[in-house]
């Protein structure tokens, strides 16, 4: 069930969102999500039950950050850049520091 919210959570930050401000700037606010939803993921699998509401309250920051986005930006070329920019971070995506 843990897995499965976090999981859902990660789709939504990279799916719901169709553009960003800077777009360099509100990718690197999408890795942070990113990187915060991993963390909760292994609290969850260590049997911490407060991993839960920090799911819920994480979600609901990137439902808002999405709906924010999407009212921002909507022209084609800004949603094509901000993909581009979203599939760079994750595969430079450093969760260690």
């Amino acid at each position: 069930m843990k897995k499965t919210i976090l999981l859902a959570v990660t789709l939504i930050s990279f799916f719901m969102v169709s553009c960003g401000g800077s777009i360099e700037s509100d990718v690197a606010k999408l890795a942070e999500l990113q990187c915060q939803a991993i963390k909760l993921q292994e609290k969850a699998m260590s049997g911490d039950v407060d991993a839960v509401k920090e799911v819920k309250e994480l979600g609901e920051k990137v439902m808002k950050m999405a709906a924010e986005f999407k009212d921002k930006y909507t022209s084609e070329e800004d949603q094509k850049k901000f993909k581009e920019a979203i599939e760079k971070a994750i595969k430079e995506q450093n969760c260690d520091k």
